[in-house]
C-alpha cells in the first residue's frame, strides 16, 4: 500500500468516527417525543447518510493504479456497436474512431432498428452489419444475437456515441494473459462539455462533471476488491466467459450490472483500467438525462429482487458489499426528500424534529457538518465537489424515488420498457419535470417568510430553534433555485458540439483594396465550423479562405463569417468570429473529427483535468512544494511560428506568455536546451525572439508535448510588445 493512500484512510476513519459520535448523541439527546414521527424520520435520514458514507469509504479504501501490460499479438477481436434509432451522423463518428484503432479487429454495427440506409452506410464504411427480426430483450438480446454471428475470441462493446482512441485495444488486450479474466472496463468520458452536467471554468482551466467521481475514483477503488463492473460500454470481454454464463443477462434493464454479478459468481474476474480510452455524448437536456437516470436506478434497484448480490452464491464478502453499495446508492431520494421538507413541516406545523435547539446541539451539528464536508473534499481528491454533488442529488431525488416504487411494482408483473437515452437532441425543460423541486422551493421561501414573522411577533418561543429552521429553509431554497437555474439556462446553444481547443489558422480574404491576410487561433472547432479569434475584423459578406494547421496536416477550405464580436481583452484588439465551413468534403470532415477526438480532446483533458480541492491542498500543504515564478504568466493563445536548427518550421499556439518566456504545445518532441527562433503574432505586432527550451515533457502519449521556453534574445520592439501583452486587460 502506498504511503500517500494512508493519509486518506486516516481521514476516512476520522470522518466515520465523528459520524458515529454524532449519531449516538442524536439518538440519546435529540429525539423529540412530542413530534416522534418527524423526529425519527429526521434521524433515519442521518443514519442512511452514515451507511452511505461507510459504503462509500469502503470502496475508496485503496484505489488501484494499474499500468497497461503489453498487448498480446494475434488475437481475434470483434467490435460491437449496438444501435436502435440513433442519428447516423453520430454512428459515423464511432465507426471513424474504430477504424483508427491500431490493433487488428473487425467492426460490426448491430442495428435493432433494421434500417436499410444504415446497412448501405455500413457497406460504404467497410464494417459488418447485423440485424434481427425480433427485438427481444433490447440491448442484451441484440448483443447475444451478435455473439452467435461472429467468431472473435474477444468482444468490445461501444455504444453508438462512444468514440474510441486509437490505442484502446493496445491498452486493454494485454490483461487477458490471465485466463480467468472475463472483462476489462475503462472509464466513461463525456466530451460535450456544453451539457448542463458539466461545470467549466475557462479562466482557471478547471472542469467538473457528475460522473467523474465514480469512473475516476470509485471504480478504481472497487477494482481493489475485485468488484469493478461492466458499465455498458467501453469494455472488452472474453467471449468464452460470456458463453459460460449464457451471454449478456436478460430480464433486466441494466444488463451490464446483472451480467457482472453473473460473471463474478462463476469465478470469473474483472479489471478496471483507469485511463480514458474513449469519449461519448452526455445527455444534453433534462428529459433525456432523467430517462437515463430512471433506467439506471430502476434497473439497479431491481437487482435486489432479481439477483441480490448479498445472497448470490460464488461472491466474496467484499464483492457483496460493493454490489450492495451500488443498489443502496440509488435510495438517496428518500433521505434527501426528508432533508428538504423537514424544515417546511417544522415551521408551518410548529413541531421540531429536535428536542431542543440549544447550544450543545448547534455546536455538535456544525462540527459534524464541517468534518463531513472537509473529509469528503479531501478523500475525493478533487473529483468530488460537495455543492455540485448536492445540486445533482436535489435534481434527481424524485426520479430515484419513482424508480424505487417501479422496481417494487415489478414484483407484481409491471414490466419496465427499455428506453434509449436520446443523444444529440435538444429539448426544452418542461415545467412538469421540475415540479417537485419548484413546489418544495416555493414552500422553503414561504417558510423563511413565515418563520421571520413568527420571530418578529414572538409567536413561538425559542428564537434559536426558530432561527435555525429559517436558516435551514433558506439554504434549501437557494439550493433548489441554483438547480433550477442551471437546468433551465444550459450552456449549449448549438445542435452540434464544438470541441474547445486552440488551432492556428491562416486566413485570406480578397478586398477591394487588396488581399487581407493574417493568422488567427480557434476557440472551438467541429466539422461544421470554428470560432476564430483574429486581431482585425473580418468582413461578413465575403468568403474567407482558411488554412487549418491540424498538426502535421493542413486543411484548406472556404468559410463564411456569420458574426463578429469585438472582445474587451488586449485593449480591444481581439475579434471573435463565428464561421461556417463551405463545401467541405466527407473526407475533410473525417479529418477534422479525428483531430478533435484524438488530439484536441486529450489536450483539453490535460489542461482542464482534475485538480485537488482547495481544502485538500491546504490540508496536505506540506506534501508538495510550490514553484513561484519571477514573472506572472499571461494565459493567452497566440499563433507562433517556431524554427529550430534541424527541423522544419512548426505552427503552434502559446499556452501562456510572460516577460521572460512562453510555453506552447508541440506535436513533435523537442529537446531541452535547444535554441528556437520564435515569431509570435500578437495584437500589438509580431514578436521576434530567440529562446532556449527549459522544459520539455510529453503530456499526451505520442503526439502532444509541453514546451517551456525562456527568452534569451529579443528583437526590434519585442520588449514593448511583451509589456502590452502582460498588461493588456
Amino acid at each position: 500500500m502506498k504511503t500517500g493512500q494512508v493519509k486518506y484512510q486516516i481521514v476516512i476513519i476520522l470522518v466515520l468516527g465523528v459520524y458515529i459520535y454524532y449519531l449516538v448523541y442524536r439518538l440519546r439527546y435529540t429525539i423529540n417525543p412530542n413530534a416522534l414521527i418527524l423526529s425519527l424520520s429526521f434521524f433515519y435520514a442521518d443514519v442512511h447518510g452514515f451507511f452511505s458514507m461507510a459504503l462509500f469509504s469502503f470502496q475508496l479504501w485503496n484505489p488501484l493504479e494499474r499500468k497497461a501490460p503489453p498487448p498480446i499479438p494475434d488475437l481475434s477481436v470483434d467490435i460491437y456497436i449496438p444501435t436502435y434509432n440513433e442519428d447516423i451522423s453520430i454512428i459515423r463518428k464511432t465507426i471513424l474512431g474504430c477504424s483508427e484503432i491500431n490493433y487488428p479487429h473487425k467492426t460490426y454495427i448491430l442495428d435493432d432498428g433494421n434500417r436499410p440506409e444504415l446497412a448501405k452506410k455500413a457497406a460504404e464504411w467497410g464494417c459488418g452489419y447485423i440485424t434481427r427480426k425480433e427485438r427481444l430483450h433490447a440491448k442484451a438480446g441484440n448483443l447475444n444475437h451478435a455473439l452467435q454471428c461472429t467468431d472473435g475470441e474477444f468482444v468490445v462493446i461501444f455504444d453508438t456515441d462512444c468514440v474510441p482512441q486509437p490505442d484502446f485495444l493496445d491498452k486493454t488486450i494485454g490483461y487477458f494473459l490471465d485466463q480467468k479474466l472475463a472483462f476489462v472496463q475503462t472509464p466513461h468520458n463525456y466530451y460535450n462539455v456544453d451539457s448542463f452536467q458539466f461545470r467549466v471554468n475557462m479562466e482557471k482551466k478547471k472542469s467538473w462533471t457528475e460522473q467523474n467521481l465514480f469512473y475516476r475514483l470509485i471504480m478504481p477503488g472497487r477494482d481493489y476488491w475485485n468488484s469493478a463492473f461492466f458499465a455498458g460500454t467501453a469494455a472488452i470481454f472474453r467471449k468464452k466467459a460470456l458463453q459460460d454464463v449464457g451471454g449478456f443477462a436478460t430480464g433486466s434493464i441494466t444488463e451490464d450490472f446483472h451480467t457482472t454479478i453473473n460473471l463474478y459468481s462463476h469465478s470469473w474476474k474483472g479489471i478496471y483500467h483507469n485511463e480514458v480510452l474513449s469519449n461519448e455524448l452526455a445527455a444534453k437536456d433534462l428529459k433525456n438525462y432523467h430517462v437515463q437516470q430512471l433506467r439506471w436506478a430502476e434497473g439497479n434497484l431491481s437487482m435486489f429482487f432479481k439477483c441480490n448480490p448479498v445472497f448470490k452464491k460464488g461472491l466474496t464478502i467484499p464483492q457483496r458489499i460493493c454490489f450492495f453499495s451500488t443498489i443502496f446508492g440509488w435510495l438517496f431520494g428518500f433521505p434527501k426528500l426528508i432533508y428538504l421538507i423537514m424544515p417546511i413541516l417544522a415551521v408551518f406545523l410548529g413541531l421540531s424534529p429536535i428536542r431542543t435547539f440549544d447550544f450543545p446541539f448547534i455546536w455538535r451539528c456544525v462540527f459534524f457538518l464541517v468534518v463531513l464536508v472537509t473529509g469528503f473534499e479531501i478523500v475525493t481528491r478533487g473529483y468530488g465537489k460537495i455543492f455540485y454533488c448536492e445540486c445533482f442529488v436535489t435534481m434527481n431525488f424524485f426520479v430515484v424515488i419513482k424508480a424505487t416504487f417501479r422496481s417494487i411494482l415489478g414484483l407484481f408483473g409491471l414490466k419496465s420498457i427499455f428506453k434509449v437515452t436520446g443523444k444529440g437532441r435538444d429539448e426544452s425543460v418542461s415545467i412538469f419535470s421540475i415540479m417537485p423541486q419548484l413546489v418544495i422551493g416555493l414552500f422553503c421561501f414561504c417558510g423563511v417568510a413565515w418563520g421571520g414573522l413568527k420571530l418578529y411577533y414572538e409567536i413561538s418561543s425559542g428564537w434559536i430553534g426558530n432561527a435555525s429552521i429559517i436558516f435551514w429553509n433558506g439554504v434549501n431554497g437557494l439550493l433548489i433555485f441554483s438547480v433550477v437555474e442551471k437546468i433551465t439556462k444550459p450552456y449549449y446553444k448549438r445542435k452540434d458540439f464544438r470541441f474547445i481547443g486552440a488551432v492556428p489558422v491562416r486566413y485570406s480574404v480578397e478586398e477591394s483594396t487588396g488581399s487581407l491576410d493574417g493568422f488567427g487561433v480557434t476557440r472551438d472547432i467541429n466539422e461544421c465550423g470554428i470560432s476564430l479569434i483574429t486581431f482585425s475584423p473580418l468582413p461578413l459578406d465575403k468568403k474567407i479562405l482558411l488554412s487549418l494547421y491540424l498538426d502535421k496536416k493542413i486543411l484548406h477550405c472556404k468559410a463564411s463569417v456569420l458574426f463578429t464580436h469585438q472582445t474587451d481583452s488586449m485593449q480591444g484588439r481581439m475579434f471573435m468570429h463565428g464561421t461556417k465551413f463551405e463545401d467541405v468534403s466527407a473526407e475533410e470532415m473525417d479529418l477534422i473529427n479525428l483531430y478533435c477526438f484524438n488530439t484536441i480532446l486529450p489536450r483539453f483533458r490535460y489542461k482542464f483535468g482534475k485538480k485537488s480541492s482547495g481544502i485538500s491542498r491546504r490540508f496536505f500543504k506540506f506534501s508538495s512544494q510550490k514553484y513561484i515564478r519571477k514573472h506572472v504568466r499571461k494565459k493567452i493563445t497566440l499563433p507562433v511560428v517556431v524554427q529550430s536548427s534541424d527541423k522544419t518550421p512548426l505552427i503552434v499556439v502559446t499556452n501562456d506568455i510572460s516577460m521572460s518566456g512562453l510555453s506552447f504545445t508541440s506535436y513533435v518532441p523537442l529537446e531541452s536546451g535547444a535554441i528556437l527562433t520564435l515569431k509570435t503574432i500578437t495584437p500589438f505586432g509580431t514578436l521576434d525572439a530567440e529562446g532556449e527550451i527549459r522544459q520539455a515533457r510529453e503530456i499526451v502519449a505520442g503526439h502532444s508535448y509541453f514546451i517551456g521556453v525562456k527568452f534569451i534574445k529579443l528583437f526590434n520592439h519585442a520588449e514593448n510588445i511583451l509589456l502590452d501583452i502582460t498588461d493588456g486587460k
